[in-house]
């Protein structure tokens, strides 16, 4: 049957249906965030969570497959997450970003596809519960994560809590963030480092 569906619709068709799940998830979305100043843009499928706890600023676009997650309690844990997001940022396809603690990004960011933005593990720092399976082990943050204005995360990039990442900075692909990233730098490497200053 769905063989001889797909010769009778083309693909043009079928991504209408995308079009349209899409944009009725982003106008309930934008009821249901602790504040949004314009309607975001979210694709489907996307896997929002503690909507109560996101802010998001104008002009905001997510590519599909974005897991969005501010956790309020896991397991026997009670947080109090925030999410905020500034002005014109773009995320592209299947980025997940969650937060325990605190997550701040700036205005004009944009975020290559398959990237992870999390602040807070699996586990105690001192590894007291090491014996335990990892997804029974309480989480635990460092610290918040801020990103300032005007930074440029290129595709698969790992940032990780209690960092700052300064203005105009670049993150290159598949780098791993564990320390502050300085204002108008390139960053590269596993765990990221300074190549280049840029600008002033």
């Amino acid at each position: 049957m769905f063989n001889v569906l797909s010769y009778i619709f083309s693909y043009r068709f079928f991504s209408k249906f995308n079009i349209l799940f899409s944009r009725l998830i982003s106008l309930s979305l934008y009821r249901e965030l602790k504040y949004a100043k314009t309607v975001p843009k979210f694709q489907f499928p996307s896997r929002i969570e503690g909507t109560k706890y996101i802010k998001i600023g104008q002009n905001f676009a997510a590519g599909k497959g974005l897991r969005l997650q501010a956790i309020s309690k896991y397991i026997d844990q009670n947080f109090e997450p925030s999410i905020e997001i500034g002005d014109n940022v773009t995320i592209n396809p299947n980025c997940q970003i969650s937060a325990i603690d605190k997550i701040v990004i700036g205005n004009n960011v944009l975020i290559a596809s398959g990237v992870f933005i999390s602040d807070h593990v699996h586990g105690e720092t001192d590894y007291s519960d090491i014996n335990m399976m990892p997804a029974e082990r309480r989480l635990c943050s460092k610290g918040s994560i801020t990103i300032d204005d005007g930074v440029w995360i290129g595709q698969g990039v790992c940032i990780l809590s209690n960092v700052r990442i300064g203005k105009n900075a670049i993150i290159g692909a598949n780098s791993v963030v564990t320390k502050d990233v300085p204002d108008n730098t390139i960053v590269v490497g596993t765990p990221a480092r300074i190549i280049k200053n840029i600008g002033e």
